[in-house]
């Protein structure tokens, strides 16, 4: 069955990225270009005129009359409907932190490939964050250390105790337990298998463990896998 394709904004104040994200998706259907923007005002007003007509928006961080992170806040509180990607340089904390805070589920560099571009606007669509594989580090120090300072608020509370799991992360989790491999979870749940990889890493950082030994006996104490005979 044909899927319908992908209606994008973007936001950038280069013409040349703007220029070779429409190119990206000449003559395909996976995405339609709906609209771009150079600046803050021209985005504002772009969304005022057809705003329910985007179904995923890539921001940059910095444009030429504002921060990407008070358009990211603008569309979450006027189009819910509009998720949110950042596309930046920067792969620093404060900027993902920032980005997140204002309403984006996704934060990619603009290094990234046409592949992982769409894989983050589908991952989006459905409901979940996606995070660029060069930001997997700066991710990883902010997880440890808000766990660390969580576990300073509570004296002695283990690093991973109060922990959320997303329901997706769960289920990855079991199957991990499970000793399935990235090709067989993906098979499974209907992702790539490099999205798969990426949640892996993702919750060994968010738990602290280093392996997925670590991660198969987080899930066995946690409840979440029974010990394998």
């Amino acid at each position: 069955m044909e899927t319908e394709s992908i209606r994008l904004f973007v936001v950038d104040d280069h013409p040349l990225i703007t220029q070779g994200i429409v190119g990206l998706f000449t003559n395909t259907t996976d995405v339609v270009v709906e609209g771009v923007a150079h600046t803050l005002a021209e985005a504002k007003e772009i969304l005022q005129e057809r705003g329910e007509r985007f179904q995923v928006a890539l921001v940059d961080i910095r444009l030429q009359d504002g921060m990407g992170m008070e358009l990211v806040r603008y569309i979450a509180r006027h189009y819910p409907h509009i998720k949110s990607i950042a596309l930046t340089m920067y792969d620093t904390e404060e900027y993902l932190r920032a980005m997140i805070q204002a309403g984006a589920m996704g934060y990619i560099l603009k290094n990234t490939t046409r592949e992982e571009l769409l894989e983050a606007m589908r991952a989006v669509l459905q409901g979940h964050y996606y995070f660029s594989q060069s930001t997997q580090d700066v991710i990883g120090h902010y997880i440890l250390r808000q766990e660390k300072n969580t576990t300073r608020n509570r004296g002695a509370a283990p690093a991973t105790e109060g922990v959320h799991l997303t329901r997706r992360e769960r289920q990855i989790l079991e199957l991990i337990a499970q000793e399935l491999t990235n090709v067989q979870i993906a098979e499974k749940l209907g992702l790539s298998p490099r999205t798969v990889h990426t949640h892996r890493r993702s919750l060994m950082q968010k738990l602290g463990v280093k392996n997925s030994a670590g991660l198969v006996r987080y899930a066995i104490e946690a409840g979440i896998a029974s010990p394998r005979s």
